[in-house]
């Protein structure tokens, strides 16, 4: 084939991009305009028909929209409440107080929701007024609430890395498993600095006056149905009992039940919990399409083929060829959502880099925390401005001064699961079947 077309096909999905058509409808004009000038308009036709039925009965993709509901009906039961009272009752005394709260809290409301946006969305509304009440630093308290945001996207059940397994056509439940240890590294590290900050600055946020028994006791109780739930998905799926798509399932049910039990449910938020959920999964799809085309036009004109070759045959150290690859998914997360990233990039460079000897999972895990890294970056930062959407009266200035020190940490974490794979392979190899 004239290599002088998929050069062009490339640089024109680069300018629609650019003049800011959204990343689906770039990448499936860009594709569908390759496969018309090399094969025709008919077989062009027939390659988008094929990719919208490969895409409508994907069994695996099922998932997503399982998951999106399953999160969208836990904040609907009222599950985000009540996992920040327990922990304001079990933390608030100490320094740190509501932001280390919000910290633990994000983590089991990550376990119950696989979205980002949606999460900081959620704390934005819940926590933020709180720790404004306690005389919480404002830049802490917004750093705080954009970054612990982006545990969703590793601590399972998440969309990324649902979307990940799917394009890499690797098992979810071993990504899932994957995600665990590197996003509780994550909380735990954000909770080391915000308890040292404050140590040092105890003015940033005021200790709260220590819970009675009686208030920790009837704050735990009150989270024993999330919990329950997160552990039945997650568990199932390390088990073995459950597909992903069988756990989206039982979790959509489950948070359904949570909240019918708790009085929470009414036609009005029913619906408007549907209508988000296929918002959202439409989203993702449409980006899905585009991409599929776009990426089969790379694969038949043997674009990616020869970038694999080409990538392999650098006389590079292999983990310099790593980092080059992460700081790509860095830089280009600063601008584009972690979905269209990876399906921009990860089709193209994953071969070569499995073929270099590195563990798909692995690659997984550390593509997932680049474009956590990305949601928080400047100067787009896709959760400061969900934050600033649900708090209005925060300067884009005080978010990103507050990000700056989580963002810190989050290059240290993505450091040391690059150094350590083991964090990421350890319990995916204990796996049933693993």
């Amino acid at each position: 084939m004239d290599p002088t077309i998929p050069v062009l096909v490339v640089a024109g999905a680069g300018l629609l991009l650019a003049l800011r058509i959204p990343v689906g409808f770039s990448l499936l004009l860009a594709g569908a305009v390759g496969f018309a000038a090399t094969r025709g308009v008919e077989s062009a036709l027939k390659t988008l028909g094929a990719r919208l039925f490969d895409i409508g009965s994907g069994y695996s993709l099922s998932a997503v929209p399982l998951f999106l509901l399953m999160g969208h009906m836990a904040i609907a039961s009222g599950v985000t409440d009540d996992m920040f009272r327990a922990a304001r009752s079990l933390v608030g005394h100490i320094r740190g107080s509501l932001v280390l709260a919000t910290t633990m809290a994000a983590v089991g409301f990550a376990a119950c929701s696989g979205s980002t946006t949606s999460t900081t969305a959620i704390f934005g509304k819940v926590a933020l007024p709180e720790m404004m009440k306690a005389n919480i630093d404002r830049r802490l308290a917004a750093g705080c609430i954009a970054t612990v945001g982006t545990l969703a996207g590793m601590i399972p059940p998440s969309v990324v890395l649902i979307v990940f397994g799917i394009i890499a056509q690797e098992s979810i439940p071993r990504l899932f498993i994957a995600g665990i240890i590197p996003g509780l590294l994550t909380a735990l590290a954000f909770g080391l600095m915000i308890y040292v900050r404050v140590l040092r600055q105890p003015e940033l946020a005021p200790p709260l006056p220590p819970a009675t028994k009686p208030e920790k006791i009837a704050a735990i109780k009150n989270i024993w149905a999330a919990v329950l739930l997160a552990v039945i998905v997650i568990g199932g799926i390390y088990a073995g009992i459950f597909t992903p798509t069988e756990a989206g399932a039982m979790g959509a049910a489950g948070a359904f039940l949570i909240a019918l039990f708790r009085g929470n449910l009414s036609w009005k938020i029913l619906g408007n919990v549907f209508l988000e959920t296929a918002k959202t999964t439409s989203v993702i799809f449409i980006i899905m399409v585009g991409a599929l085309i776009f990426t089969s036009f790379l694969a038949v004109s043997g674009t990616s083929h020869a970038i694999t070759e080409a990538i392999v045959g650098m006389e590079v150290h292999p983990h310099v060829l790593m980092i080059l690859y992460l700081i790509l998914m860095l830089i280009l997360g600063l601008f584009i959502d972690p979905i269209s990233v990876m399906f921009l990039t990860v089709p193209i460079f994953l071969p070569a880099l499995t073929k270099l000897g590195f563990d798909a999972i692995w690659i997984g895990v550390l593509v997932t925390k680049a474009l956590e890294i990305g949601l928080i970056t400047p100067p787009v930062g896709l959760n400061a401005f969900v934050l600033k959407s649900v708090a209005p009266n925060f300067s884009f200035g005080e978010i990103y001064r507050g990000i700056w020190w989580f963002l810190q940490v989050e290059f240290i974490v993505l450091a040391i699961i690059f150094a350590f794979p083991v964090l990421s392979l350890f319990l995916p190899n204990l796996m049933y079947g693993g």
